[in-house]
């Protein structure tokens, strides 16, 4: 699949702002729209440029330091987690549907790690290369 398709099949429409809009106006928006990252455009709906979660982590980092963390996290009574026997494709299933970048992994009530959707895209991209590896060995008759 190339980008152009993957494109068709989750739609073209994206979230944007300007460079002369309120850093407060941008968060709102992520917030809002449940998205890591607007595009910065110009009246013209030229890019200007990107921010991001990460960028505005890093501006107001000192917004709110004296409050507490129970404040903002998401509680023991929402959090989503996995086991160490559940797949990757279940993983990838929640960051997909429920938009959430971060899983804790539980035996128990132990925590015994958390992955990413990066850490998840890296695996599955791994585990291709390493088919297609194998793939094209098999075809080509050579030893594995």
């Amino acid at each position: 699949m190339n980008l152009g398709e993957l494109l068709k099949k989750k739609g073209t429409a994206v979230e944007t702002i300007s460079a002369d809009d309120k850093i407060g106006d941008a968060l709102l928006k992520l917030n809002e729209k449940h998205i890591g990252a607007l595009m910065v455009v110009d009246a013209n709906g030229r890019v200007e440029g990107i921010i991001s979660e990460r960028d505005l982590l890093m501006i107001c980092s000192d917004c709110a330091k004296d409050q507490k963390v129970s404040e903002f996290m998401t509680g023991k009574d929402k959090l989503l987690s996995l086991g160490l026997k559940d797949s990757l494709q279940k993983a990838m299933q929640i960051f997909t549907e429920k938009r959430i970048r971060h899983l804790p992994i539980l035996e128990g009530e132990k925590l015994v790690g958390i992955i990413s959707i990066g850490d998840a895209v890296k695996a599955l991209l791994d585990a291709v290369e390493l088919e297609n590896k194998y793939l094209k060995e098999y075809i080509m008759g050579q030893d594995i």
